[in-house]
């Protein structure tokens, strides 16, 4: 294409040279006519005005020659810079389109994964297509993806890092990154191994140029994706556009892939609390009713003995084989009403936890209560159902461990908030001491807590001490999860 245009250009200045050249002919003939009319006007011999014609004539004939050579080397001097001019252009016009194709390729990619690994690999590839423009390998590229970890910027993924560095986390607030995410741009660094933060990480100690693009969508930002290489290079605007299209849709996969992570962690988790219901339901019924009706069968077996022999103390095992069978059946309809409170699908929250408190009353002879039952009515089927499974995981906590008296549920709204105290008046515990080592301990009850609080976008908080008594405060937003407005009080 470029060879094209050339002979295009030396064509037209062909002809241009051409046409000086015929000025110049016409320049000498109007010297000769010049000559033959002087020689006429003198009536003298045509060769006596020749020297006059010449010498008159000289001057044009000089003018005309040095406008020969200047339009020449002004021919060549044009001609070479619209050459090299058309070069450049077509140049950037094929990287721009290479760059257009890398990034589709980049975002046919995207679709089709949700790994981080080769999102990030995708990203990266797309970058390293500017330092081939510039003729430097593209594996000579270090980079990766930052994002915030709390408070800090976590390398995710990375390509040619240097071990130690990987472990490292950067604050992003000082030097190009600082830059980066405060103006939500591009930053580019000419001695990396002088910023403040990226001079920490080994790998861009040897880099000449670092690149510092913002990872966000809107006004969120979300991390950071860095680059760096060993070779001095300078990014044209088209390069950093370049990198900015790489961000934006970089992030958008990363969240993909970061919901779709939360998702399958999420699914595991669900089929791991299953898991552990069943586990705990089979415990429950070997320790309980199984037991149970293995003692009865046993004392119908004694009293079958008794009945010829002592009929009045056949009588008296009777009845104790009456109260087990009670017992017995209370403990099963307590474990069915724990698998589906029908009662809550039918006559609300507070219904639904009275029969679960007189339940535990009748068990462990602990006195409880709940007041500003009316305020359940504000949350939604779904939010009800959550704050039941909470407080009657509380409630059985009370009553196994606490060995308290008396225990208050209480129910209030505050601040567009409702919320849910259960508080006893047992013998308490280190909650700090508790939730170090509660990975090693059997239950998960706090942690089934917190979950489910989560699932409402509501929140929990344990405060007990030793010899002070437990506190259970559930918090859920009435914006999203509640079913009308009331003006109710602290109860």
């Amino acid at each position: 294409m470029n060879a094209n245009i050339a002979r295009i250009i030396k064509r037209a200045f062909g002809r241009l040279n051409r046409a000086t050249v015929t000025v110049l002919l016409v320049i000498i003939l109007s010297q000769v006519g010049l000559v033959l009319g002087y020689s006429w006007l003198l009536q003298t011999n045509i060769w006596q005005g020749v020297p006059l014609a010449l010498l008159v004539g000289l001057i044009p004939l000089v003018i005309g020659g040095l406008l020969l050579y200047y339009n020449s080397h002004q021919r060549d001097k044009l001609q070479n810079t619209l050459v090299t001019y058309i070069t450049q252009e077509t140049g950037e016009l094929q990287a721009a389109q290479n760059r257009a194709r890398a990034l589709q390729a980049m975002v046919s990619t995207l679709r089709a994964t949700l790994s981080f690994e080769r999102v990030v690999d995708a990203a990266l590839d797309v970058c390293g297509l500017v330092l081939e423009e510039s003729n430097i390998p593209a594996r000579t590229l270090v980079g990766a993806v930052f994002l915030y970890e709390r408070d800090a910027l976590v390398p995710l993924v990375t390509r040619s890092f240097a071990t130690r560095d990987l472990q490292k986390t950067v604050a992003g607030t000082d030097g190009i990154i600082g830059q980066a995410l405060k103006q939500a741009e591009a930053a580019v660094s000419y001695n990396p191994a002088e910023d403040p933060e990226l001079g920490s990480l080994y790998t861009f100690r040897n880099c000449h140029t670092a690149v510092c693009i913002p990872l966000r969508i809107g006004f969120q930002i979300f991390g950071a994706l860095i680059i760096g290489t060993e070779a001095p290079i300078k990014f044209t605007p088209g390069q950093m556009g370049l990198f900015n299209s790489v961000a934006d849709h970089t992030v958008i996969a990363l969240q993909n892939a970061q919901l779709y992570q939360e998702l399958r962690a999420e699914k595991e988790r669900l089929v791991a609390a299953d898991e552990a219901a069943r586990k705990e339901l089979a415990r429950d019924l070997h320790d309980g009713p199984t037991q149970t009706v293995a003692a009865i069968a046993m004392r119908v077996n004694f009293i079958r003995s008794l009945i010829k022999r002592d009929p009045e103390q056949a009588i008296a095992e009777l009845e104790k084989v009456e109260a087990l069978a009670r017992d017995t059946s209370r403990n099963i309809r307590g474990m069915l009403f724990t698998l589906r409170p029908l009662v809550l699908e039918t006559e609300g929250l507070a219904a639904a936890l009275e029969n679960v408190m007189n339940r535990h009353q009748e068990m462990s002879g602990i006195t409880m209560s709940l007041s500003g039952s009316e305020h359940g009515t504000m949350l939604d089927d779904r939010a009800q159902g959550v704050v039941f499974a909470i407080i009657e995981e509380a409630l059985g906590n009370a009553r196994k461990y606490s060995q308290a008296s008396q225990v208050r549920v209480r129910f209030w709204q505050e601040s567009g908030l409702f919320v849910a105290q259960v508080q006893d008046d047992g013998v308490g515990f280190d909650v700090q001491r508790v939730n170090m080592n509660y990975n090693t301990r059997g239950s998960l009850g706090m942690v089934n807590m917190r979950e489910r609080a989560e699932r409402i976008d509501g929140s929990i908080r344990i405060e007990s001490q030793p010899g002070q008594g437990t506190k259970v405060t559930l918090v859920v937003p009435l914006d999203k999860h509640g079913r009308r407005a009331t003006n109710g009080q602290r109860g």
